[in-house]
This record gives structure tokens, C-alpha cells and sequence, in this order.
């Protein structure tokens, strides 16, 4: 909820916390870190959980949300579809790659700092985590390189180094959450 009612950067509550985690399991090529949190978040903090979607299609379009440099939260979105691609030193079409949109006139983009941050798909879904990119308020190239959940989801070979294991422990092969 560290957000702002518009666009200036009105710093907002900064209360709604929870102090720790124990990281479950990450892989700097597609650059994902899954972590549990050392407590369940009250229900006064109005929590909503997000959906993943593992499946390796690209979306077409959606939405990113992230925090540049530890500011307030920002939202950019991409009118057009995803589309495979690989991060410098990287396995071949781990990443996606997600063109920003201008939206009421704003042209979205991300900023240092953003790393980490959650792409959706048109359903909301979760389908990837911000790896790098030229996108800058002041960059020409207005896209970024996204690490492919669907990638993520199993490479790696322990536990300790995909996501599958910790979000379908049961091996039941959902793809959609």
C-alpha cells in the first residue's frame, strides 16, 4: 500500500510491513528469488494474493508493478503482445520481452531499482520478473527484459533453484493459478 492517490510522488502509509523471510529458492537466470514471509499478513492490511500462469505463451498485453529505487508504486502497462527473448548470458528465449505503452498520454517504463518486480498477463496472472532493460524515463528504448515464469518454474536442478517444487509439491502439473 505504499502508493499515491495520483501520479506526483505523494509519499504514502508505510506501516503496512512484515519483518523477515526465509528465501525457498532462486536462479540468477531469469532472475527470481521466492521467498515466505516469517508471518501471514494481518487482515486489516486488505491483502490480495496474486494468480500465476506458467504456461510459456506470451501475453497479450499486461500490466508491471514495481517500485523504482524503493519509491512509492508505480504501474506500466503493455498494450501489445510479449514475445520471446533472451537476456544477455542467458539460456535462448528465458525472458520475455515487454514493449511499454503510452497510456492517457503517459509513456510507461521502469526504472533502476525495479528489479524483481512482478509482470502480469491480461488476466492478471503472473508471468515473469523484471531482469533488466534500457527502459528509463529517459531512455529512448521503452521495453524491458522479463525472467519467463514459465522458465523459472523448473530450471534448475534442486529445489533450491526452481519454483515448482514450492508451488506444486503435490506434482499435480497445474499451469494456471
Amino acid at each position: 500500500k505504499y502508493e499515491s492517490p495520483g501520479c506526483p510522488n505523494v509519499d504514502g502509509p508505510t506501516s503496512f510491513t512484515i519483518t523477515g523471510a526465509t528465501l525457498l529458492a532462486s536462479n540468477s537466470a531469469s532472475d527470481f528469488a521466492l521467498m515466505k514471509l516469517s508471518s501471514k499478513p494481518p487482515p486489516s492490511y486488505n491483502v490480495y494474493y496474486t494468480g500465476w500462469n506458467r504456461a510459456d505463451v506470451g501475453a497479450t498485453s499486461g500490466a508491471g508493478i514495481h517500485h523504482p529505487d524503493g519509491d512509492i508504486k508505480k504501474i506500466s502497462f503493455s498494450l501489445v503482445p510479449y514475445t520471446h527473448d533472451t537476456w544477455s548470458g542467458t539460456p535462448a528465449n528465458s525472458h520475455w520481452k515487454v514493449n511499454w505503452s503510452s497510456v492517457n498520454g503517459n509513456i510507461a517504463v521502469t526504472e533502476p531499482g525495479s528489479s524483481g518486480s512482478p509482470q502480469y498477463d491480461q488476466n492478471q496472472r503472473f508471468v515473469g520478473q523484471l531482469h533488466g532493460g534500457p527502459s528509463s524515463c529517459t531512455a529512448t528504448n521503452k521495453w524491458d527484459f522479463y525472467g519467463k515464469f514459465s522458465f523459472t518454474w523448473d530450471y534448475g536442478t534442486t529445489s533450491s533453484t526452481r519454483a515448482k517444487d514450492w508451488l506444486d509439491s503435490a506434482n499435480t502439473g497445474v499451469m494456471t493459478l
